[in-house]
């Protein structure tokens, strides 16, 4: 029963936001399908298109689009102000304007920010670029396509490389190390990539991962069943290095999903992420809200935690409802996404009656009856 609901629950919230992007019911021919924009398929993407941004991307290359992450999206048609007789035109300046543009411009800008902090002295670092293509907030990462996974590794594949040339100095690149989940992940890669690849690939299931030659390590997707493994991996490289007197070797986490609401932690391993991750900072997160189809919770080192609904009034573009110095999350971001919503409907009730200001509410409703299921699983 509670599997019906979830899934009827997450195809109703697709529907009801497909007909707030395009104006018209949701209830169409394509059934459950969300009802995307002409423009967003058949175009490049909008500026600062933020995390639907993201998703259309995944989108295009499962419609048979090139997966080319080198590609920089088009400039958008920024907001005019008013202007006067003869006045040139000015660009109005939104909050959105920090979203990145597309998933090159995301991976480029986790790998800046995460280089600056840790030039700044954190030596742990978080990094989530979670798409809604390839991820669930119960599960986690899904590859429900052909070439999913592959576009995955491909995606971690840049981060490395962009991470690494952010630490260039005097031409010279630091001794980067991929840590991949297990062996024959790590082994695949390893055969694939060998003709160009500029960082040495191992695996937590590995004698020894890391080698005291690698300066910088990210460790990539690690997941339940090998989160004994990582977070055995990284207390034993921190007490070397206290008992040593050795600097603290950077170690960034991708992705990272050491816990899931399909597999369960001992109390041990809970324990033990619990008091390894606080040392971790986040230095850059691109978060759906529920399902991906209301907003995000954004951050970029050494910024604060933003968080962006979709703007009802110009599709594509995202509204700054909240700035906060913590990462808003579970019963917080709900009151957060509420009072929100709740202002725009009335603001979409002010400017057409019956228009968007209803459509926020049925959203609304969806949501908090989501947030109940969400609930429930865990008690």
């Amino acid at each position: 029963f509670w599997t019906y609901y979830y899934w009827v629950s997450k195809m109703l919230l697709r529907q009801r936001v497909a007909g707030l992007q395009t104006g018209t019911s949701s209830h169409t021919s394509r059934g459950c399908v969300p009802v995307y924009p002409k423009s967003h398929i058949t175009t490049r993407l909008p500026r600062r298109c933020g995390y639907k941004g993201v998703e259309q991307v995944s989108h295009v290359v499962h419609s048979g689009g090139d997966f080319d992450l080198g590609e920089k999206s088009a400039p958008a048609q920024p907001a005019v102000a008013p202007q006067g007789d003869g006045d040139q035109p000015e660009i109005a300046p939104r909050d959105d304007d920090v979203l990145p543009e597309d998933l090159a411009d995301a991976i480029s800008q986790a790998a800046t920010a995460t280089a600056e902090a840790i030039r700044r002295g954190n030596a742990r670092c978080q990094v989530e670029i979670l798409l809604p293509t390839f991820w669930d907030p119960i599960s986690g990462p899904i590859f429900p396509n052909k070439g999913d996974q592959e576009r995955f590794w491909r995606i971690t594949r840049r981060f490395v490389d962009e991470l690494g040339d952010a630490f260039i100095e005097g031409g010279t690149s630091p001794a980067v190390n991929a840590v991949y989940p297990d062996s024959g992940v790590a082994a695949m890669l390893s055969y694939q990539w060998k003709e160009d690849k500029r960082f040495r690939i191992t695996s937590l299931n590995d004698r020894k991962p890391i080698q005291p030659e690698d300066e910088l390590v990210v460790v990539v997707a690690p997941d339940p069943p090998g989160a004994d493994e990582c977070l055995r991996m990284i207390r034993q490289i921190s007490n070397k290095e206290q008992e040593e007197g050795l600097p603290e070797k950077p170690i960034v986490l991708f992705n990272q999903r050491l816990a899931s609401g399909d597999v369960g932690l001992g109390l041990n391993v809970r324990r033990m992420r619990n008091f390894v991750l606080k040392d971790f900072a986040i230095t850059y997160s691109l978060r759906p809200i529920g399902f991906g189809e209301i907003g995000t919770v954004y951050r970029r080192y050494p910024g604060m935690w933003q968080v962006f609904l979709q703007d009802p009034e110009l599709p594509g573009r995202y509204r700054l409802v909240a700035e906060k110095p913590s990462r808003p999350e579970g019963e917080y971001l709900d009151y957060l996404v509420q009072q929100a919503m709740g202002t725009m409907e009335e603001e979409g009730k002010e400017g057409q009656q019956g228009g968007a200001g209803g459509i926020f509410g049925q959203l609304q409703r969806t949501v908090n009856s989501l947030n109940y299921f969400m609930k429930s699983l865990s008690k």
